[in-house]
């Protein structure tokens, strides 16, 4: 019997209530890849200060939203977080999930090394599982 294969998804999200629209998402796929030995594993954090903590376990996907408040309640966006992904863990595939329909902040943080952005509405909503399962299949091809 093959060992049991580990996918570890970040949710970067100030928002409580898309939180768990997006871990309700996640773990509809995380059943699914159960079946086939996989084993998802979902962790939520409310800040980059405290995601900035755990990086270090090396997640292989990152949800990431771009205005979020940190730990005093003060303002803070996603591209920084973002930099120090892709600086030191440029494996991380990021995905940023937010409401800011700025096409420049959007086309800015593609070029920062995000592999896509969504927004936070209804058809948006519909391509975050194909759009995760695709990397949870390409992250288990290339290990």
């Amino acid at each position: 019997m093959s060992d049991t294969k580990k996918i570890n998804i970040f949710i970067i999200e100030d928002d409580f209530v898309f939180i768990e629209i997006l871990v309700n998402l996640l773990e509809e796929l995380k059943a699914d890849y159960q079946k086939k030995g996989v084993d998802i594993k979902i962790q939520t954090f409310y800040s980059t200060k405290e995601a900035g903590y755990e990086l270090a376990q090396k997640p292989e996907i990152v949800l990431l939203d771009y205005f979020l408040m940190d730990d005093e309640l003060q303002a803070d966006t996603g591209d920084k977080i973002l930099d120090v992904i892709k600086e030191h863990y440029p494996q991380i595939e990021v995905v940023v999930i937010s409401g800011q329909e700025n096409p420049k902040v959007k086309q800015e943080l593609l070029e920062k090394g995000a592999v896509a952005y969504l927004g936070k509405d209804k058809e948006s909503l519909n391509k975050i599982k194909p759009m995760i399962a695709v990397l949870i299949n390409a992250k288990l091809n290339s290990k």
